[in-house]
């Protein structure tokens, strides 16, 4: 068992495999040409994934209070309660705190992929224009 199943986040860690997949998948489709975006449908999307990005912010800051709990008493069983929730959120393999970074940076670069859909778009585009004035000539 992981230390991810072991805090109770192996379904966030599945998530974070899935979107990781599919910003694989749109780069590969991006770098074998077959995947093109119109600029203005690719920074939409890329806005819209940086929302996401925005609100995961929100969930980090509420997620980082749980580094420090208080109010669980001074017995131990209130202090190791109190440890099972700092780990769950700061532990640096799988906890809370690591999984929203890694879920932010992997949005991060499917937004950068929808962009480098657009710029693909652009290039052909333009490659065609060139084609037509040649043909025109």
């Amino acid at each position: 068992m992981t230390s991810a199943d072991a805090g109770g986040f192996a379904a966030a860690k599945e998530g974070l495999k899935a979107v990781s997949a599919q910003t694989q998948s749109i780069n590969q489709s991006v770098g074998a040409g077959m995947l093109s975006l119109d600029p203005e449908v690719a920074e939409k999307a890329a806005k819209r994934v940086e929302e996401e990005i925005e609100a995961l912010q929100g969930l980090y800051k509420s997620a980082e209070s749980l580094r420090s709990v208080k109010g669980l008493g001074d017995y131990p069983d209130g202090q190791q309660l109190a440890k099972r929730f700092q780990d769950k959120a700061a532990d640096g393999d799988a906890g809370a705190l690591k999984l929203i970074r890694d879920l932010q940076d992997e949005l991060q670069k499917q937004a950068e992929a929808f962009r480098g859909a657009a710029r693909d778009y652009r290039a052909m585009d333009e490659q065609n224009a060139d084609d037509l004035r040649r043909g025109m000539q």
